[in-house]
């Protein structure tokens, strides 16, 4: 016999081959595969290890220790859209901005595909390469004779070695969140969370901003919507072609991670193989109709407020108010709104703060603004269901 019994005769694996076959783990969200294939890649390659296996084991860490801080979010849709103008599926209110292409750019001979813009019309932010060819984030503010100013670039920390685009500025005017490739992504483009320092307008470290949001895949432009809680994101993890995946999710108060010992399909949360697992036992198929019931449109060039009515018709002023108590409804609506938006900017900066000194006393103080900041939201729904009802004489 040429062969004991039971002995293999398959031919040992290449170095590459050891690779391949870790990557391939690594990207179905296998850890412990990848693992054991990098291992037996490394040692075959003994003393000569390749620089392709030392990035994918630092690539493969980096999911390791995102995946025990899973974030346990509320999935509360999933759409498949094309990638061209894919953000377009994003059904955002007024309040939190605009998300445009092209068109929205206020500049000539500009190479940007996506623009935001605030809600007043006032600040836009996009990206564009720089001189070497890498994509930065600009930002232009309108000017008070109604022209806007030549676009600045972002500070090189929001690019960290790497390429910036997608950017979304929250309505506090110091959270961004954007897409870059930096070498602190898990493979492709992650969606990463930047503060901007209202006093200098400098921006601190920007963070990655975990799973299941990011991926080994490229995720794009995580957008909220403060006034129904809740936000979007785009990434290609589901890998269909010139298609893209969005995400419709439930924003939490505070980041609440699933139990890495206790939960043992982690994975399929964080890759989100059925977004339907994350609803438990509840039912959000009210809050999804009536998010998917909002229609975006271009924000007009001056504008009091932005208040979308029924029938395709925006408010922007005060004098659109057919009925003087839906006029006087709406100041009331706007006054809370003012006061809501007030304590979400401060509750970022006592956030920002606390992060910086874990060991203040203001955890209650936060946790007591959350709890108004919650009533508030509340009551601004109330209140704007009571605009509609008023002006329509209801």
């Amino acid at each position: 016999m040429l062969f004991a019994a039971g002995v293999s005769t398959a031919p040992a694996q290449t170095v590459e081959e050891s690779l391949a076959e870790g990557r391939e783990a690594f990207m179905s969200y296998d850890f412990k595969g990848a693992a054991r294939h990098y291992a037996a890649a490394r040692k075959k390659a003994r003393k000569k290890i390749p620089a392709e296996l030392e990035e994918q084991e630092r690539e493969l860490m980096k999911a390791e220790n995102f995946l025990e801080r899973v974030e346990k979010l509320v999935i509360l849709d999933s759409i498949t859209v094309p990638k061209t103008d894919f953000f377009k599926a994003y059904k955002l209110p007024f309040s939190a901005g605009n998300l445009g292409n092209s068109d929205a750019v206020p500049f000539e001979n500009t190479d940007a595909d996506y623009v935001f813009t605030n809600e007043g019309n006032d600040f836009k932010m996009w990206a564009q390469p720089d001189s070497t060819g890498t994509y930065r984030i600009v930002e232009s503010i309108r000017l008070t004779d109604g022209s806007w100013h030549e676009p600045s670039e972002t500070p090189d920390v929001l690019n960290n070695g790497g390429n910036a685009i997608y950017p979304f500025m929250m309505s506090d005017g110091v959270t961004l969140y954007f897409a870059s490739d930096n070498g602190e992504s898990l493979g492709g483009y992650d969606i990463f969370v930047a503060t901007r320092d209202a006093a200098d307008g400098e921006y601190l470290q920007p963070q990655n901003i975990g799973m299941p949001y990011n991926s080994p895949y490229d995720d794009y432009l995580l957008a909220i919507d403060e006034l129904n809680g809740v936000g979007w994101w785009a990434t290609d993890r589901n890998q269909l072609g010139d298609l893209l995946t969005v995400y419709l999710f439930k924003v939490n108060d505070l980041r609440r991670n699933y139990n890495a010992e206790e939960t043992e399909n982690i994975p399929d949360f964080a890759f989100i193989r059925d977004y339907k697992a994350t609803w438990g036992e509840d039912d959000y198929t009210p809050l999804l109709e009536e998010i998917m019931a909002i229609t975006p449109e271009p924000i007009k060039k001056q504008v009091d407020f932005i208040f979308p009515m029924k029938g395709g018709v925006t408010y922007t002023t005060l004098d659109d108010f057919r009925t003087p108590g839906g006029k006087t409804m709406m100041k009331k609506y706007l006054a809370a709104e003012k006061s809501f938006n007030d304590k979400l900017a401060r509750l970022a900066e006592m956030r920002r703060k606390f992060s910086i000194n874990k060991g203040s006393s203001m955890k209650a103080q936060i946790r007591s603004l959350e709890n108004e900041t919650e009533k508030d939201r509340e009551a601004l729904r109330r209140l704007r269901s009571d605009v509609y009802r008023t002006e329509e004489g209801r």
